[in-house]
């Protein structure tokens, strides 16, 4: 862990010691009476329906060797163990991450962006940790206790730390920076996630951006209209790593650039250095997201050779575009981890890599777009229209705003068609579905999606069992 003791964490916090007996112990915090560990020191954080400090005893019931309260009058009155008294429990928690990390030598990176920042994330942990040893932010623990946590785990043994960064709201990128100090900053893309809790696309822009504040080397896409433009508003255009697809606009600065896949290889060429790599993912998001993880590996010190050398063994994390097979040959593309109409878009043009005879696309409705919801599920439809596509089936909220944008844009009107529920839908994927045909599931998580999925390969699992 860090080697943050809870003395120096007190110290670090502003906090202060009411019981300093066995203080010099490490401070390896929890923040759930739940599943705290023995030798933890329990965080008493609170939230609008919870308070950790009613929860001390069960803590220390579970072992607990410490704890941080901002309430001493909640404080059992025989503890037994340290007990950090500060002004408020989070803040202490996230100063004193900001602390651990400024203590570890880890090579810090830090990712965010509107879409692939998680998919980023994983793919600069499989290439880094060929080479070096890293730690990487779990699952999507991306908001200020997720990077904390994070923080607090760096330790001697850790030459990378790979920290993923969301935001909902504004300035909180910037936050999350000065915990982390990352330094190096990878900025995926700048669209329309979240969008209901900002002003307009260039408070979300902004937010963003400030995951360079504490001067982390850049490295973002060519593609990106909004990074091109704050990059030459900071005057950091030059000093910045960007990545760039054929057909991606020019940018001043190093350039590592992918050629047109071809048998299985992509070129590639960082500078004067070429090379190429074995590639078997579909779609121009994915290489786009190997080739910025493969920049920050480069600026954590590896090789161009050795970033690269690892492209053709990425793996996509759980729910993104995974294929799965059904009884009768046909597939399920499922690509519902969450959805933004970009990601949307990028999920239409990879489906339509994949070989089939028939592809038919589920789209359910995309949360947190603001005000603008409507007129950006119509034009996300829209792009289903010109995508090559056999048949479109439009749900939840926004379902009917999807078929609109579809036949609007000149789709045949029995070839699109909206659900009522998740149930309505497999029903009628499983009376159509042949031999050949390929179904891409898309939608943000309130739409669970996975319902769709586990239905049709329960059923797929159900014709075996009666075959065999």
């Amino acid at each position: 862990m860090s080697g943050l003791g809870l003395r120096a964490f007190a110290a670090a916090v502003g906090g202060r010691l009411v019981d300093p007996h066995g203080a010099d112990a490490p401070f390896v915090p929890s923040t759930d009476s739940r599943t705290i560990a023995a030798g933890e020191t329990f965080v008493c954080l609170r939230g609008p329906t919870f308070d950790g400090h009613d929860h001390i005893e069960q803590a220390l019931a579970r072992g607990a060797a410490g704890v941080i309260i901002d309430r001493i009058e909640m404080l059992p009155s025989s503890c037994g163990v340290p007990v950090v008294l500060t002004r408020d429990a989070k803040e202490a928690y996230l100063l004193g991450a900001a602390e651990a990390r400024r203590r570890s030598r880890a090579v810090v990176v830090g990712v965010t962006g509107s879409t692939g920042k998680t998919t980023t994330k994983e793919f600069a942990r499989q290439i880094i940790a060929r080479r070096r040893r890293v730690l990487a932010s779990p699952q999507n623990e991306n908001n200020e206790l997720g990077v904390a946590h994070l923080c607090y785990r760096l330790s001697a043994d850790v030459d990378v730390a790979i920290v993923e960064m969301g935001a909902r709201h504004p300035g909180e990128i910037g936050q999350l920076v000065d915990i982390a100090r990352p330094d190096v900053g990878i900025l995926t893309n700048v669209g329309e996630a979240h969008l209901e809790f900002f002003r307009d696309q260039e408070e979300l822009a902004r937010t963003k951006f400030a995951l360079f504040q504490r001067g982390a080397r850049a490295v973002c896409s060519a593609a990106d209209a909004w990074s091109r433009s704050l990059a030459a508003e900071a005057g950091i255009e030059r000093a910045a790593t960007w990545v760039r697809l054929c057909g991606d606009p020019p940018a001043s600065g190093l350039m590592l650039e992918a050629g047109a896949a071809s048998g299985g290889r992509v070129p590639l060429t960082l500078g004067a250095s070429h090379a190429f790599a074995a590639w078997h993912l579909v779609g121009d998001q994915h290489l786009r997201d190997a080739l910025l993880a493969a920049a920050a590996a480069v600026h954590c010190g590896l090789s161009f050779e050795e970033a690269t050398a690892g492209f053709g063994d990425l793996q996509l994390p759980a729910g993104r575009f995974e294929v799965h097979a059904l009884t009768g040959g046909a597939i399920v593309v499922y690509d519902a981890y969450n959805a933004s109409p970009a990601s949307v878009v990028h999920a239409l043009h990879a489906f339509g890599e994949i070989p089939a005879k028939r592809r038919i696309a589920v789209l359910g409705t995309m949360a947190e777009l603001g005000r603008d919801a409507a007129a950006r599920h119509e034009a996300t439809g829209a792009a289903a229209a010109s995508a090559l596509l056999d048949k479109l089936y439009c749900g939840g909220e926004f379902g009917s705003a999807l078929a609109t944008g579809a036949l609007r844009a000149g789709m045949r009107p029995d070839a699109v068609a909206t659900y009522e529920t998740n149930e309505d839908v497999t029903r009628q994927l499983r009376r159509d579905l042949r031999d050949g045909d390929a179904v891409l599931l898309k939608g943000s998580r309130v739409q669970k999606m996975e319902q769709i999925l586990a239905a049709l390969l329960a059923n797929a699992s159900s014709k075996d069992a009666m075959a065999s």
